[in-house]
């Protein structure tokens, strides 16, 4: 898969790049009513992040990403099993420390899927 962003910023030997999200949510006529496209557009439209320096490329430069399929599954298991995966080991610890407490059980599961969550957005990169 490529991808092309722009170079925003120059910093030291890192280079802040942006996208603009234009995936197929804003184009489709039922986003309104999707959940999806409600998500899409409750987000923000761009992401930045830093790359090494290319030589040659200055601020305003357009440049070419590749990801390979290997990586892009393994970031999509990130984002989408590893919470889903600790809810449900949270809920099953829950039910092993509490049996008979369900709001304890769906704590447990919550927790665990924050907890993911957070994991995903701040230690991940």
């Amino acid at each position: 898969m490529k991808e092309k962003f722009e170079v925003i910023e120059i910093q030291n030997e890192t280079m802040v790049l942006k996208v603009n999200r234009s995936g197929g949510c804003h184009s489709c006529s039922a986003s309104a009513g999707c959940g999806t496209g409600i998500l899409a557009n409750a987000f923000d439209h761009a992401t930045t992040f830093n790359k090494p320096l290319k030589e040659g490329v200055t601020v305003g430069d357009f440049v070419t990403l590749h990801i390979s399929s290997g990586e892009l599954f393994y970031r999509a298991f990130q984002l989408y099993i590893l919470p889903l995966l600790t809810l449900f080991i949270g809920a099953l610890l829950g039910a092993e420390l509490f049996p008979t407490n369900e709001l304890w059980q769906i704590g447990f599961g919550l927790i665990g899927f924050f907890a993911a969550l957070l994991f995903t957005k701040y230690f991940l990169k």
